[in-house]
C-alpha cells in the first residue's frame, strides 16, 4: 500500500499510542500487584458485597483481555525496531478484530467502576455473572458435558447476592438481566467525554469483525477498477485515518479503565 505524507504520519501517531500503552503490558504480564485491592478501598467493599463473584477480579479480567488484545494488535502492526526503523503492515479487517476486543473489554471495565454507587457497581458484576451462568450452561450442553451445580442454584445465589447489597426483591429479577456489549460500550461512553462516540467506534469495528459489508463500505477505503453490467470491481484498502481514530479511542478508553481500577482499590481515608 503506498501511503501519502498525511498517511504516513496517521501511522507513525498509531505506532506512538501503541507504545505508550506498552506499560500496561507490565502491568497484566507480570506479578505486578496491581490487581491487589487495599483493605478499607471503594473495590473491598464491592468485592465483599459480590463474593465469590468479586468485582475487582472481573475488571481486573477485562482489563487483561483488552490489554492482550492490543498487544497483539501492535504485533500485526509494526516490527520490532531494526536499525532505527520498524515496517509497518496493515490488514483490512483482521486488526480491527483485535481493537474491537480490547475497546469492548475495556469499556467492561469502565461499565462497571464508573457508577459512584456500590449497588449499581455490584448490580453490574452480577448482571455478568448471570450472563456467564446462562452462556456457561450453553457451552456446557454443545459439549455433552454436565454443569456441577444447577442452573436454578446458581442464579438464586445471584439473587441472594443482589438483594443483600439492597436491591428491592421485587426487582432482582431485572437487576440480573444480563447485559449486552452493546448497551456496556454505549454506557461506559457516557462515563467518559466520548460519549456516542464510544458507540461509533465499537460498531465500526465489529461490523468488520464480522465482514459486514455496509462496514466496509463505510469504513474501508476502496477504488473501483472494473465494472461488469451493475457490479462493480473494488480494492479495498485499510484507512490509516481510520485506523489511527479506532487505536487512539481504544487506549483511551482502556486508559480509563485502569484509572478507575486504581481509583476505587485505593483506600483514601
Amino acid at each position: 500500500m503506498k501511503t501519502t505524507t498525511e498517511e504516513d504520519q496517521f501511522l507513525r501517531r498509531i505506532l506512538a499510542l501503541l507504545d505508550s500503552a506498552r506499560a500496561y503490558e507490565s502491568l497484566t504480564q507480570s506479578d505486578s500487584k496491581q490487581w491487589q485491592v487495599e483493605p478499607g478501598s471503594a473495590l473491598a467493599g464491592d468485592d465483599f458485597k459480590t463474593d465469590p463473584y468479586q468485582v475487582s477480579h472481573s475488571v481486573w479480567n477485562a482489563l487483561t483481555v483488552a490489554v492482550d488484545h492490543l498487544h497483539c494488535f501492535r504485533s500485526t502492526f509494526a516490527s520490532e525496531l531494526q536499525d532505527k526503523s520498524v515496517s509497518v503492515t496493515i490488514h483490512t479487517h483482521g486488526q480491527y478484530s483485535l481493537l474491537r476486543g480490547a475497546f469492548e473489554n475495556s469499556a467492561r471495565a469502565v461499565w462497571t467502576l464508573g457508577p459512584k454507587q456500590r449497588l449499581v457497581r455490584v448490580q453490574r458484576r452480577l448482571r455478568m455473572q448471570a450472563g456467564e451462568h446462562r452462556n456457561s450452561d450453553r457451552m456446557a450442553a454443545l459439549l455433552r458435558q454436565q454443569p456441577k451445580r444447577p442452573l436454578d442454584v446458581r442464579m438464586q445465589q445471584l439473587t441472594d447476592l443482589v438483594v443483600n447489597a439492597g436491591t428491592d426483591p421485587a426487582e432482582a429479577k431485572k437487576a440480573l438481566r444480563p447485559a449486552t456489549y452493546s448497551e456496556i460500550v454505549r454506557e461506559a461512553g457516557g462515563l467518559t467525554s466520548m460519549g456516542s462516540e464510544a458507540e461509533a467506534v465499537w460498531s465500526s469495528c465489529s461490523s468488520l469483525a464480522h465482514g459486514d459489508m455496509y462496514g466496509t463500505l463505510s469504513v474501508l477505503e476502496r477504488n473501483i477498477v472494473g465494472t461488469h453490467g451493475r457490479v462493480s470491481l473494488a480494492q479495498i484498502t485499510s484507512s490509516p485515518k481510520v485506523l489511527f481514530w479506532a487505536t487512539d479511542r481504544t487506549v483511551a478508553m482502556l486508559r480509563r479503565g485502569f484509572e478507575l481500577f486504581q481509583e476505587r482499590a485505593t483506600c483514601h481515608r
